[in-house]
């Protein structure tokens, strides 16, 4: 193993931290802890640090929320709030990259996963909220793509409503469906990647009602080839840019 190569991308999510050691090629190990804390995210990074028997390893750390990129700091998790304000770079390493974990996601997605090869894309992440990431457009401050707030019925939040309808599949599937559709309108999709602990297969007849030219506006719509490790991938790639 190459320690002046391993990188460690780490996935922040709502309810879990997903840790992996990445060479450029392929995951070398990987470590998940919950619930998703700071003193957890520690103990992980202590771990690796004395697999690698290095304290000062190159760090890429994916976000579900908003981040400064500059200052490492994370402005708002909703999922997660304990985290909001927190200085990545002070309590991982002055060597830490951060970004947002759909766009992470949606990263290693499009270079070895099932956005490979594609060049419209979309990915959505289900899990305790709604993330997503559009692969040509980042925004003003590159926060773009948080899919999940958009207001989609009576003022609540699609992911608001994902979360009041998680054991309610039937309203749930129309809730998913007008939230893809809506994206399909604005920004026409050659694919959408689904991933995520509640990533279903969309109801596409459902999807078209509200779509305005049903049988060429529906993309391909496909699942992580990555699975778990999918936005932890991602962060480790932020170094490879």
């Amino acid at each position: 193993m190459d320690k002046n190569k391993a990188i460690l991308g780490i996935d922040i999510g709502g309810s879990k931290i997903i840790i992996v050691l990445w060479n450029r090629k392929k995951v070398l190990k990987s470590r998940q802890v919950q619930p998703a804390t700071l003193t957890n995210l520690k103990k992980g990074l202590e771990f690796f640090s004395r697999l690698q028997g290095s304290a000062n390893l190159r760090v890429g750390v994916a976000v579900a929320g908003l981040v400064d990129e500059k200052s490492g700091r994370i402005l708002k998790c909703p999922n997660l709030p304990a985290f909001n304000g927190l200085d990545l770079k002070k309590e991982v390493g002055k060597r830490t990259k951060v970004y947002n974990d759909a766009k992470c996601f949606l990263k290693a997605e499009m270079k070895i996963g099932s956005g490979k090869g594609y060049t419209n894309v979309l990915g959505v992440v289900f899990g305790t909220g709604i993330g997503g990431a559009i692969n040509k457009y980042e925004g003003e401050n590159s926060w773009a793509g948080e899919f999940g707030h958009m207001v989609i019925d009576k003022g609540k939040s699609w992911e608001r409503l994902y979360q009041d309808t998680k054991n309610k599949p039937k309203e749930q599937e129309k809730i998913n469906a007008i939230g893809l559709a809506n994206l399909i309108n604005v920004f026409n999709p050659e694919v959408i990647i689904l991933a995520g602990k509640g990533a279903k297969a969309p109801n596409k007849r459902l999807i078209s009602k509200y779509l305005l030219l049903p049988k060429k506006q529906m993309p391909k719509i496909v699942f992580s080839k990555l699975g778990d490790n999918a936005v932890a991938i991602g962060g480790a790639m932020l170094w490879e840019n």
